[in-house]
């Protein structure tokens, strides 16, 4: 795969602030809306009725579907280059697949899966990328961990590698929480009796410790593996820092 083609999977460098910029744009856009709201209320009334009847034949609803539709390509696009992805390498001892998942939000996740031909698997891990990472980075590390009879799952989070969202940006971290513990636990009723352990990378070494930290989720888990977990992380960029302070 090219390095273009891995940028759309990846969203590019790991230290980029769309993602901040996304959500002062939104908090832009509502004190917009406040402040517009505000001076409609002090309007007389025939001017408020004119102003309102203006706004609501603005194209605003197509505009919305328009970015939905290109939010679905966008999404389509990523799933099929994400499916490619070291698509037909596989080796006389293990097997690899790929499917979707639906976590918690009813969004679909995209998933792969390595193991070993043949016995029951000594144990099972599952990946949680890093941010602006996907799963598929992860697979010359499971083809590895399959040699020594490991099962190993991973999962692209929302808005990353093949999965729905816009893409690079994640609402919340605990989304991703949940769709861990929800995944683990499909894992787990598809393996029984199979240990589990989660691996975090990065920032995902952050959510594989908040969600170990969920009783639910810890119960299900033989132990958990971290690398360079994103903890007490200072902001790449300056204007990362300014924009936390004004949206706390």
């Amino acid at each position: 795969m090219s390095t273009a083609e891995m940028e759309q999977l990846t969203s590019g460098a790991s230290n980029r602030i769309i993602p901040m910029l996304k959500t002062l744009r939104a908090s832009l856009l509502f004190i917009h809306t406040f402040f517009l709201s505000l001076i409609l209320f002090f309007l007389p009334r025939r001017c408020r009725r004119g102003i309102s009847e203006s706004l609501l034949d603005a194209p605003s609803s197509k505009k919305r579907k328009s970015a939905w539709r290109r939010e679905e390509e966008d999404t389509f696009r990523r799933r099929a280059l994400a499916e490619g992805y070291h698509a037909g390498d596989g080796h006389c001892w293990y097997r690899s697949a790929t499917f979707l998942f639906f976590g918690g939000r009813n969004s679909a996740l995209f998933c792969r899966s390595w193991f070993p031909v043949s016995g029951t698997p000594r144990g099972i891990l599952i990946i949680i990328h890093g941010l602006n990472e996907h799963s598929g980075r992860y697979a010359d590390f499971a083809r590895q961990l399959t040699s020594c009879n490991f099962g190993v799952y991973a999962m692209d989070w929302i808005g990353h590698g093949g999965s729905d969202g816009l893409h690079g940006y994640v609402p919340s971290l605990d989304y991703v929480v949940a769709d861990t513990g929800a995944f683990l636990e499909k894992i787990r009723l598809e393996n029984p009796g199979v240990p589990c352990f989660l691996f975090g990378h990065s920032t995902g070494g952050a959510v594989v410790l908040k969600a170990a930290a969920v009783p639910q989720i810890e119960g299900m888990l033989e132990g958990i593996v971290l690398t360079s977990p994103a903890l007490r992380v200072k902001p790449a960029h300056p204007i990362v820092g300014v924009c936390s302070l004004l949206l706390c």
